[in-house]
């Protein structure tokens, strides 16, 4: 048997956002928030190719700011703080 595990629950809030995120979580938290990696880029004025660095293991200098991260979390209703509501 399976279990998984709150995404929310992970996060030791101490460290959440205090290094650049990993790519995988970047590419995990974009999924869960239902974006394409195209509509992604453009959310976050990148072009493509820029975002998709942004996915990849070992790429440098290419990781989300600390807000962008944050807001992408928030996209995906990740946040360990925050939620978005709807107007």
């Amino acid at each position: 048997m399976s279990t998984k595990t709150n995404p929310r629950k992970d996060m030791n809030e101490e460290t959440a956002f205090s290094v650049a995120p990993m790519p995988e979580a970047v590419k995990a938290a974009r999924k869960a928030a239902g974006l394409t990696q195209q509509a992604a880029a453009d959310r976050f004025g990148y072009k493509l190719r820029s975002w998709q660095r942004k996915e990849e293991a070992g790429a440098t200098g290419t990781a989300l700011s600390q807000g962008e991260y944050e807001f992408l979390l928030l996209l995906a209703g990740l946040h360990p703080d925050y939620v978005l509501n709807s107007r």
